[in-house]
């Protein structure tokens, strides 16, 4: 008792100075049909269980108000010449308005530690089942990546690495953004 006392003095002292904003009712963005739980007669909630809004993200969900690929990395284990591995790209639409994407193979900037950066033709290896997907406002769609090495091409390392990039061709100004897929090739040895 005498350490809750403690806390409820120290946090009072901290609303007086104004390091913490004091709660206001009306002063959070939620929802109008936002239910606040009961309580005991204290400022602690009977049953703490949050209702979901239409725009508050869940631990683990997406969100749904901004643009994302995912996954962020996909990671190709005793792949040989003649090998084939595919993995689908998730894209979301985030805008309030349809919007046209570019989905590309894009030469790395950098690359993992004891990676080394793609041949030249490891772009040809490559296949996107849709480059140019439109997507509705909110609309989430997989695009099939795959990754076809020809029988008896070679590597120039044992370990490689490429990314797919997700431009959206909508944007308008001077910043453009661009999502990439880090895709890390692990050759078999030979």
């Amino acid at each position: 008792m005498k350490k809750l006392t403690v806390i409820l003095v120290v946090i009072s002292l901290l609303l007086l100075v104004g390091c913490i904003p004091s709660y206001e009712p009306g002063g959070l963005d939620l929802p109008d049909n936002y239910e606040f739980p009961e309580t005991n007669g204290t400022d602690i909630p009977i049953a703490a269980t949050p209702t979901p809004a239409s725009n508050v993200v869940l631990p683990g969900e997406p969100p749904s108000n901004i643009t994302w690929m995912s996954p962020g990395k996909v990671l190709i284990g005793n792949f040989y010449p003649g090998a084939r591995a595919e993995y689908p790209v998730t894209i979301h639409n985030g805008n309030d308005w349809e919007a046209s994407f570019s989905v590309t193979y894009r030469y790395p900037d950098h690359v993992g530690d004891n990676y080394t950066k793609p041949s030249i033709e490891t772009q040809e290896w490559v296949i996107i089942a849709d480059t140019t997907p439109v997507l509705a406002s909110g609309e989430t769609r997989n695009i099939l990546v795959v990754l076809a090495m020809p029988e008896g091409a070679t590597s120039s390392s044992s370990k490689w690495e490429f990314w797919v990039s997700v431009v959206d061709t909508t944007q308008e100004g001077s910043v453009t953004t661009e999502l990439c897929c880090r895709w890390i090739v692990d050759m078999r040895p030979s």
